[in-house]
């Protein structure tokens, strides 16, 4: 079996990181495969070391002349889903799109062609399963959500952040400022929470096209630090009390994984996926999608209740299993059986 893997994504986030994840646990079992990205992404550096045919593309509609001798293309962006679709008219090649956001999809000539042909459309969760089905008739979809990537955390430097906010109680929010990630929500929060929990601290850890805006919001908020992008997520992450992901629209949440693997407990948006990861206060806590009361109401019950946190971390431990990169290597390569036979 080799897989092809195309990925034309320009930089490096969580679809990326997924797409790494699969293939070193593919790599591990044995799988030949072959990763095409664009020139200069830094998943060519990422698979260095592993057992992959590394090959780069700039466009869509480039790299298929030469032609590979694969047997099924794993398409992991959006970009990458018209390459195989040209790779399949050309040589009728089976193709795997991975979806990964819940945005509605597109309704024209082509891209109801890249998805009704793909042999299968894996979602990463059910809101995004529905979102395609409700767009493309007879569309072949299999839900595989992502996995948690594991981010290392140093202890010493743990307590080097700790000790940075002695006293307080962080609450951190990871990710790209883009207007779907709810900061907004989170910042119209933070005057409530200032009343309520006076020693709490919020730490919006990213950057991105909303920054400006958002500080520009937070001016005059004490309790709001813009913390920047921290290559050792994991430490940051180990460092806080708690997670909020108000995301208004999000495919499934990945980072919400990585933080019940620190023990963090979240609260978070009842909107798209996660709620395939969450069940309210089973594994965390839920609020509708904007519902900045209910944003503040549910963190300051957290922060005000140990016994609960403490439940919802261990909830979120059984949890995980659900989500390790094994068990999502082992749907793809089920998958990749299924199809090619």
């Amino acid at each position: 079996m080799h897989i092809c893997h195309i990925n034309l994504a320009r930089g490096f986030s969580g679809g990326e990181r997924q797409t790494l994840n699969l293939i070193r646990q593919l790599a591990g079992q044995g799988i030949r495969q072959t990763l095409i990205a664009r020139p200069g992404n830094p998943l060519h550096e990422a698979v260095a070391e592993l057992p992959v045919t590394v090959r780069t593309c700039s466009h869509f509609i480039k790299g298929h002349g030469t032609g590979g001798d694969w047997d099924l293309v794993h398409c992991h962006d959006g970009k990458g889903v018209y390459w195989g679709l040209i790779e399949y008219w050309l040589r009728t090649t089976p193709y795997v799109i991975t979806r990964r956001v819940d945005n509605p999809l597109g309704t024209g000539w082509v891209t109801r062609q890249a998805y009704g042909k793909a042999s299968r459309v894996a979602c990463l969760s059910s809101a995004i399963q529905r979102v395609v089905l409700g767009t493309v008739n007879g569309a072949r979809t299999e839900v595989i959500p992502s996995s948690f990537s594991g981010f290392p955390a140093d202890d010493n430097e743990v307590g080097r952040i700790r000790q940075r906010y002695a006293g307080k109680l962080l609450i951190g929010q990871v990710g790209r400022f883009l207007a779907h990630k709810g900061h907004s929500v989170t910042l119209r929060a933070a005057p409530l929470l200032a009343e309520r929990c006076p020693n709490a601290q919020i730490l919006f850890l990213g950057e991105g096209p909303e920054e400006a805006a958002l500080q520009q919001q937070a001016m005059g908020l004490d309790n709001v630090e813009f913390a920047g992008f921290q290559k050792d997520i994991g430490n940051w992450l180990a460092a806080l009390d708690l997670l909020v992901f108000p995301s208004l629209q999000e495919g499934l949440g990945s980072t919400i994984l990585e933080a019940m693997q620190h023990g963090v407990p979240v609260v978070a948006a009842r909107a798209g996926g996660i709620p395939d990861i969450l069940d309210d206060g089973s594994n965390g806590l839920l609020v509708n999608p904007g519902d900045v009361d209910g944003l503040a109401d549910a963190v300051s019950r957290m922060l005000a209740d140990e016994e609960l946190r403490a439940r919802l971390v261990e909830g979120g431990y059984q949890t995980l299993p659900r989500f390790s990169p094994e068990r999502n290597a082992s749907s793809y390569l089920a998958l990749y059986r299924d199809i090619l036979g």
